[in-house]
């Protein structure tokens, strides 16, 4: 009877383990399209993180889940600051801190959310505006403090996260655009001036 739970048991474990392994199609979508984000390892880190990914066949599907873990990070410097705010720490930068966590608020209510519903209802254009607002939105927090806020290394985390977010809805426009979205020689110029864009945001001290 021992003998029969113990073969049972591995059985389990191996049908499990084979369930939840990605197919090397979804590594090779994953690993393609971080490849021409800013940075690539930290990209597919990120992805794979989320078990979600595993399911995931398209781009637009991957900026979705990079938007998720932007308000997921996002809600630790916003939370710092809350804090701070709360207990009245540092009066000489309450102003600064203020506007950071209205900022972040703002990116973790209203700008991830809308650029979630941009992926799924097929407008990546909109969704790109809303990373590129994350992106400048977080590097404008750190430059108020001259590049020493006391979310430093929150900053360069969201920051991060915005700038893969923005390539890849940048990519997300080219997927769209090859399932037939029409577009002309003028269309196609922004494009690739919005995908050389994503480099264009600089971060103090980063």
């Amino acid at each position: 009877m021992k003998h029969f739970s113990l073969n049972t048991l591995l059985c389990t474990i191996v049908v499990a383990s084979i369930s939840i392994a990605p197919c090397e199609c979804d590594d090779k979508l994953i690993t393609d399209t971080c490849s021409k984000t800013p940075n690539p390892p930290l990209c597919v880190s990120y992805i794979k993180t989320d078990y979600k990914s595993k399911d995931v066949k398209d781009v637009p599907g991957l900026g979705i889940i990079v938007a998720q873990i932007f308000e997921l990070k996002a809600k630790v410097p916003k939370d710092i600051l809350f804090l701070m705010l709360s207990v009245g720490k540092n009066p000489d930068i309450q102003v600064q801190m203020k506007a950071c966590f209205g900022s972040y608020s703002f990116l973790i209510y209203t700008a991830m959310p809308a650029t979630i519903n941009a992926f799924q209802v097929g407008k990546p254009r909109l969704a790109e505006g809303y990373a590129n607002t994350a992106a400048i939105g977080v590097s404008d927090c750190e430059k108020s403090f001259n590049g020493k806020s006391p979310i430093h290394a929150d900053n360069i985390i969201t920051h991060d996260i915005a700038l893969i977010l923005l390539a890849k809805e940048s990519l997300g426009s080219k997927h769209y655009y090859t399932q037939g979205e029409p577009t002309d020689g003028s269309s196609k110029a922004i494009l690739e001036e919005e995908v050389t864009d994503v480099h264009a945001v600089h971060f103090i001290n980063h």
